[in-house]
């Protein structure tokens, strides 16, 4: 099977690193040729410098010209994902953009319709996708045995310095953008689309002055749905959950994602699915099912795996051009973009 023949553009987006880091373990199916570090991305690189050992260091226009090329994978800052993209796709590239995308709907807009025009494939980072755990849940709500959903509550938190919350302020709607945009994915791809989106994100300290607490609300017709993203919870990684309620019972997915010691690169994920068929009357007052534990895994592989099947042709892309086009509407809507 001939590899594919790969660049990377950017190494200022938190998950460039990894991402290279797998292109780099994929080594079967990626022939990773170089990166690009593009202009202002010095103050973010450093955290992420060792995953780029030992690749080439190219400049946008050698890598743009490699012979022979095939993919891109856009990992640079959020708001100019969209543009480097559009460059990308404009080449005859494939795309793996990560999350979520530019806050200016006509670039993004822009940059999808053009790949849907050409064809080419233009594929997203939202890693709970593939969190074996979700992926389970989805199957559980699609073959009905959750009843009719009303209601999912999803928490995506974590704590940061000062600094990286003032750098929050390039995004209206702060941590809604930066995690919720995760969340936002989940609970339409789960719930549908809703009636309204509102927006309830703040400030908590004057001085950084972003919104650093992100939360909305998904109004659908019988019920709905919560979603939180904060940037300065203690313990907020290993308190991220998923809840989804159903007339006819209730999973539980907390946390999302957690490392046991000496597996910092892979994650695992508890689950609690519990049913009411089966039990008596009353009995689901006090009902707590035991936990199912899915892992280890890693966040990254599957993803790009599937992007790689994707670029040869063995499969559809899952997520259509018009499904993208709808998450990144409602994350606007979310982070209170108008």
């Amino acid at each position: 099977m001939n590899k594919i023949k790969v660049v990377q553009i950017g190494a200022g987006h938190d998950h460039s690193g990894h991402s290279i880091k797998t292109l780099k373990t994929m080594s079967d199916t990626f022939d990773l040729i170089g990166y690009v570090k593009l202009e202002g991305e010095d103050k973010v690189f450093n955290a992420n410098e060792t995953y780029f050992e030992g690749v080439p260091r190219l400049t946008l226009e050698q890598a743009l010209s490699v012979e022979g090329l095939q993919a891109a994978v856009i990992e640079t800052e959020d708001n100019y994902l969209s543009e480097y993209a559009y460059l990308a796709l404009s080449k005859g590239l494939a795309v793996q953009m990560d999350k979520p995308g530019s806050q200016d709907k006509a670039t993004f807009d822009k940059t999808v319709d053009f790949a849907k025009e050409k064809g080419l494939p233009l594929h997203f980072g939202y890693m709970y996708r593939y969190n074996p755990a979700i992926k389970y849940a989805e199957q559980l709500v699609k073959d009905g045995k959750l009843g009719r959903i009303y209601s999912i509550e999803a928490q995506m938190s974590c704590y940061h310095p000062d600094d990286k919350r003032a750098w929050l302020k390039k995004f209206k709607g702060g941590m809604m953008n930066f995690l919720g945009c995760h969340l936002v994915d989940l609970v339409y791809r789960i719930a549908g689309e809703p009636n309204e989106v509102i927006p309830l994100n703040a400030v908590t300290r004057s001085d950084i002055g972003a919104e650093d607490m992100g939360m909305a609300i998904f109004k659908y017709d019988g019920g709905a749905s919560f979603i939180k993203s904060v940037g300065l919870e203690t313990g907020g990684f290993t308190r991220r959950n998923i809840v989804i309620c159903g007339e006819d019972g209730t999973i539980e997915i907390a946390p999302t994602e957690y490392h046991k010691e000496g597996e910092n690169w892979l994650q695992y994920t508890d689950m609690r699915v519990g049913l009411k068929k089966g039990l008596s009357d009353g009995a689901h007052w006090g009902y707590r099912a035991d936990v199912q534990t899915f892992g280890p895994f890693d966040r990254y592989n599957d993803m790009f795996a599937e992007f790689a099947s994707i670029v040869r042709g063995e499969i559809e892309n899952p997520y259509s051009y018009e499904y993208e086009k709808k998450v990144h509407d409602l994350l606007l809507k979310a982070c209170g973009v108008e």
